[in-house]
């Protein structure tokens, strides 16, 4: 089978490789791979491995859907011809996630783990899940990471409610999907980005309003749209100067996706058009109430990454 590996860091190690077709244990799923989506993290990954010490020759990407091609003698789950997507995370099934505040966990495909841009990937049967029938494999890849970032944030810690204003900063993958989920609970969702194009799209896909950041103030914006009372959530997706903007324009809660290593987020990659998105341990934090101060140290201070 083929393959995309790196024998050192730099994108231009990549290279396609021959490798076995690996022959599934008794607990274990072979996959015959037909999308595989990128994200931000991929291209971390690649150039510098994120601090994380890769075993080369080593395969990037962690989301994929495919179809089951074989599976082992114990496994229960899945059969062949099954429609499957990856775990970005295979070790965390429920419960607190391993690692801790000073030591995260990056037990993840693609890094600590092989990853999938591969003709066929061998996993363990819980290193995936059933593909949703109403996506096609193309669709169905992009959620592992950037579907689940977005809904874990609004919907299993945010508890998004019908009626609520979430600010999205940038249209980049945990964006759209932030959109896309937000307006399919009632909610009113502002998003921002450089270009006017990709602003129309997102009206498409449901935005009530529109920003753009290069010819209008955000936070005013923002502000005078929902009659001063500044947005109930807001997923923190560019980092840099857009953190105390994010501040400013938040009456409740936000998430914070910024790139750990960097302290940039995705979103200012997103408006490049070879950019995507990437994911993040989002960071919760609560504002105490509409009327405490516009600085970030008068918001909260209850911090909380994902899972916990």
């Amino acid at each position: 089978m083929r393959r995309w590996v790196i024998d050192q860091h730099g994108r231009d190690s990549l290279r396609i490789d021959e490798a076995s077709l690996p022959t599934p244990a008794h607990d274990e799923v072979l996959a015959k791979v037909s999308s595989v989506a990128l994200n931000a993290r991929d291209l971390m990954m690649i150039e510098h491995g994120m601090g994380l010490a890769l075993t080369f020759p080593f395969v990037p990407a962690s989301d994929m859907a495919g179809v089951v091609e074989a599976v082992g003698q114990d496994v229960a789950r899945f059969s062949v011809g099954d429609r499957v997507i990856s775990n970005f995370l295979p070790d965390w099934i429920d419960g607190h996630p391993q690692g801790s505040a000073s030591e995260p966990s990056y037990r993840a495909l693609g890094g600590h783990y092989p990853g999938v841009l591969a003709e066929y990937v061998c996993f363990s049967e819980a290193w995936f899940t059933k593909a949703p029938t109403t996506l096609d494999d193309e669709h169905a890849c992009t959620l592992p990471v950037a579907g689940l970032t977005a809904w874990f944030s609004l919907v299993e810690q945010g508890h998004l409610k019908a009626g609520e204003t979430v600010l999205l900063p940038g249209t980049g993958g945990v964006a759209l999907f932030a959109l896309q989920i937000a307006t399919a609970h009632g909610a009113k969702v502002i998003i921002t980005s450089a270009s006017d194009d990709k602003l129309r799209r997102a009206e498409a896909l449901g935005a009530t309003h529109t920003i753009n950041r290069v010819t209008t103030d955000v936070v005013s914006e923002a502000l005078a749209h929902t009659g001063g009372r500044g947005a109930d959530h807001v997923l923190e997706l560019v980092g840099g100067d857009n953190f105390a903007r994010s501040v400013e324009a938040v009456a409740g809660r936000w998430s914070d996706f910024r790139d750990r290593a960097s302290g940039r987020g995705a979103a200012e990659r997103s408006d490049d058009p070879h950019s995507s998105e990437g994911s993040r341990y989002p960071r919760h934090r609560h504002r105490p109430s509409p009327g405490a101060g516009r600085s970030g140290a008068s918001c909260g201070s209850h911090w909380a990454k994902a899972g916990d």
